[in-house]
């Protein structure tokens, strides 16, 4: 299985036409959406956000960020708890849109966004991920990560390059 992680789209188009490349690039089997999705941006177009996510084929897998509304996971045709837990191979995903730092041991993988920062960590077998932000980023680029069978990539969304990788 291939996981295409991304956070905080905040209704951007820009964002929202680099993710489209993107998923289309990547051929994800799945997308982790870590929260605040439709709202935000400069150039915010929630209605071509909502179009995508209603049209979309892939499974997806969110949880609700702050700037996410009660009803917009009706809105975006997915549910939007505020955590969630997920089997991933060897592996236990945890997602919640605020970074969580414990709590967790070896084998689990905690992914967060809302900081619009990229980070991959190993911290003695819990891995700790932010995918940074693909519509808002507050650092260098935006981007995304992938979560694969053996190995976690952060990837620049731009141009698809590589910015880290844990191997598990």
């Amino acid at each position: 299985m291939k996981y295409f992680v991304f956070s905080d789209l905040h209704g951007s188009q820009s964002g929202l036409a680099l993710l489209k490349r993107d998923i289309a690039y990547e051929k994800p089997d799945v997308l982790l959406c870590l929260g605040d999705i439709s709202y935000g941006a400069y150039d915010q177009d929630s209605n071509a956000v909502r179009e995508f996510f209603q049209t979309n084929q892939i499974p997806i897998f969110a949880v609700k960020g702050n700037t996410d509304g009660a009803g917009d996971g009706q809105y975006l045709g997915f549910s939007l708890p505020l955590e969630l837990t997920l089997p991933l191979g060897r592996k236990k995903a945890y997602m919640n849109h605020y970074p969580v730092f414990s709590g967790f041991g070896p084998g689990f993988i905690v992914i967060s966004g809302h900081t619009h920062v990229k980070m991959l960590k190993d911290n003695y077998g819990t891995i700790y991920l932010n995918p940074g932000s693909i519509g808002k980023p507050r650092d260098d680029c935006p981007s995304y990560a992938i979560i694969g069978e053996e190995e976690i990539s952060l990837h620049n969304a731009e141009d698809y390059s590589l910015i880290s990788r844990i191997r598990y």
